[in-house]
């Protein structure tokens, strides 16, 4: 099984992602970003890996793999509807939703990629406005092993 944590940079999918290691038996996190590193330190410097398609099928081939022996949590966002389609067509989607104070103050809370974070912020919420980048579970006001046990709840 694939549990794919969508949402904006900074609403907190790879804090649930670790919970839901703690609370969903045989899960193992897979993130696709490691893959990304290595691509931008090698011969992508300047790309969006995402758009890269040997980054598309490697995330395919890494989270199928960890999907097959595991429950495979995989924190990544993704706002493009092309790129969604390609990529988590076998994985049970959450969208992982805030208001746009709450994710502000959780990115000022983080360390990192704080400007970035922000940057992506107005791209983000106006792709998952539409919800349909995945099952919506609303994070505002919710402690992370509250919002994983209703991801778990779901499963």
């Amino acid at each position: 099984m694939i549990v794919w944590l969508n949402g904006a940079f900074g609403v907190g999918k790879t804090t649930v992602a670790r919970e839901l290691l703690n609370i969903v038996p045989n899960a193992r996190l897979a993130d696709p970003e490691r893959i990304g590193y290595v691509m931008r330190r090698t011969f992508w410097r300047n790309a969006d890996y995402q758009d890269i398609e040997l980054w598309r099928r490697l995330t395919q081939v890494q989270v199928r793999s960890a999907g097959r022996t595991a429950v495979a949590v995989v924190p990544m966002t993704i706002t493009s509807r092309r790129l969604f389609d390609e990529v988590t067509r076998e994985a049970r989607v959450f969208l992982l939703a805030a208001t746009r104070h709450t994710i502000e103050s959780r990115i000022t809370r983080s360390a990192e990629a704080r400007a970035w974070r922000s940057s992506q912020l107005d791209r983000c919420l106006e792709a998952f406005g539409s919800g349909e980048f995945g099952e919506v579970v609303d994070t505002d006001g919710r402690h992370p092993v509250e919002i994983a046990s209703a991801i778990a709840a779901r499963l």
